[in-house]
């Protein structure tokens, strides 16, 4: 009764929150509030990018702004989209479209996006010219770290360099021995293939494949065939591809039935793209193939644990928008609670310069997140994602303020399920792992990180059978004295006793 109570006074939260932000439409506003846009270089238009997790990302950077400017009685932000795809030259002219004079929206402050790297790096390029600062949710290429190149750019998740200690973390941990590693020729694949194989340095046997884009797909099917074709059952294979490539590759691999083995480790794009809810209806065989394969997602988000991130899917519910996410766990795994946490890193620094008597100025914000104003306006909260930050130096999630987290993820029929946590690149919890199709790949059970539990297993299996033929035992021992026992009567002689 008490969890029901407290979901009606969520929902009524959110419903008063949107019943607000009306009545704030509704009425003339004033002189004394200040308004900007806030821009969204959306991946709309991507051959990247699945148009359901399109439709995900675009309601939630709406919801972030309409529920972060209750908050505001000072300025409102007003949410502006621009298709950016995950292509260079959408991104530039977005980015372009972005900023030209338009007396229908109030001046530009800043920009969010966009989800790629190479779009991202098109966009900095682009806004740096103007002084536009530009805040990525999931641009994670090291690439954009270059402080010279990039000096605008900045990002509420960790490079990808952290995501490579990860993913050897992985290697290391699952006694992945052999590794075939699947990257293409984008900018984000080939950096983080790098990254990946330079971490490991040896550990392990690497086989890097780049595909080749296809005629109809955006990868070469031929080429890909024999990629599988001379996997063998205990491999590993690594996804270091875009979310629409991580999809081509499974449809491709189900419909030669290459999904049988080996264990497919998906890569945080690889768990962006996958969302068995959205799947079932439409492909149940492939997700009933893929069900058991692994993968990493960013940390955070759950907003069942995390009352800062429920406000937001509250509001998402009742005021209907498209794209909410289905169940509360590890909702990071689209990357929906670090686009939440970018727009309000805008709204904190509004926050701050207002606070410290300081314009709220494209230029000012700027020197918010890159360092060079005052401490104070400088962004650092607890949002949906945990502490955000940002590191100066590099212009991506700080890393001394909340350590690089990561989930080790497993599919389910219906979600990705938390299997273990990855922090600084050393596994902190593991759960135990089964992997799929044992039968083509015996002993291939990890038994998660206690080194003892197999010969405890051996002792109790020995203890077990120990018992089964002492029971089998004891049963012909009962039967034999039974059979003795019908036989020595039977010899006796039958004596009548006189009433």
């Amino acid at each position: 009764m008490a969890r029901l109570d407290s979901l009606m006074q969520r929902h009524w939260t959110a419903l008063v929150i949107l019943l607000l932000l009306m009545m704030g439409t509704m009425v003339e506003v004033t002189s004394a509030v200040q308004n900007f846009t806030l821009g969204f270089l959306s991946p709309s238009m991507s051959s990247e990018i699945p148009p359901s997790l399109v439709t995900e990302w675009e309601s939630a950077f709406r919801v972030a702004v309409e529920v972060m400017n209750t908050k505001s009685e000072k300025y409102n932000l007003w949410p502006h989209s621009v298709p950016s795809g995950c292509n260079w030259e959408i991104a530039r002219t977005g980015a372009h479209v972005m900023m030209l004079p338009n007396d229908t929206i109030p001046p530009l402050l800043g920009v969010v996006g966009p989800a790629c790297t190479p779009a991202a790096m098109s966009a900095a390029i682009v806004l740096s010219g103007e002084g536009y600062p530009l805040v990525s949710f999931a641009a994670t290429g090291e690439p954009l770290s270059n402080r010279d190149t990039f000096p605008n750019f900045f990002r509420t998740v960790y490079g990808d360099s952290f995501q490579a200690e990860a993913v050897a973390a992985c290697i290391g941990k699952l006694n992945m021995s052999s590794v075939t590693i699947i990257y293409t020729q984008g900018q984000y694949a080939l950096n983080l293939a790098n990254n990946i194989e330079t971490t490991v340095n040896g550990t392990a046997n690497l086989r890097m494949e780049m595909l080749s884009p296809g005629d109809n797909l955006s990868i070469d099917v031929s080429q890909l065939d024999g990629i599988l074709s001379s996997l063998q059952p205990l491999d590993f294979v690594i996804l270091v591809v875009n979310p629409q490539e991580a999809q081509d590759i499974w449809a491709v691999a189900s419909q030669e039935k290459r999904l049988e083995f080996p264990w497919w480790y998906f890569g945080t794009d690889g768990v962006t793209a996958f969302n068995p809810a959205d799947q079932i209806p439409t492909d149940p065989t492939l997700v009933n193939e893929l069900v058991g394969e692994i993968g990493l997602s960013p940390y955070g988000g759950d907003y069942a644990q995390n009352d800062i991130c429920e406000e937001y899917y509250s509001y998402w519910q009742v005021a209907k928008y498209p794209g909410l996410p289905t169940g509360p766990q590890n909702n990071s795994r689209s990357y929906t609670p670090y686009l939440i946490d970018t727009v309000r890193v805008y709204f904190e620094v509004c926050d701050a310069l207002l606070a410290h008597n300081l314009s709220i100025t494209a230029e000012n914000v700027m020197s918010a997140l890159n360092g060079s104003g005052p401490l104070e306006i400088q962004p650092n909260f607890q949002g949906c994602t945990g502490l955000v930050a940002i590191d100066p130096t590099t212009g991506s999630r700080s890393a001394k303020d909340q350590i690089p987290i990561y989930d080790l993820v497993s599919l389910v029929p219906q979600a990705w399920e938390v299997k273990g946590r990855i922090e600084n690149g050393n596994f902190v919890t593991l759960q135990p792992l089964t992997r799929p199709n044992s039968e083509f790949a015996p002993n291939s059970t990890y038994t998660g990180p206690n080194p003892h539990k197999r010969n405890v297993g051996a002792i109790v299996g020995s203890l077990f059978a120990v018992i089964v033929i002492l029971s089998i035992v004891a049963i012909a021992v009962y039967f034999y004295k039974r059979r003795k026992q019908r036989e020595y009567r039977s010899s006796r002689p039958f004596v009548r006793v006189p009433k």
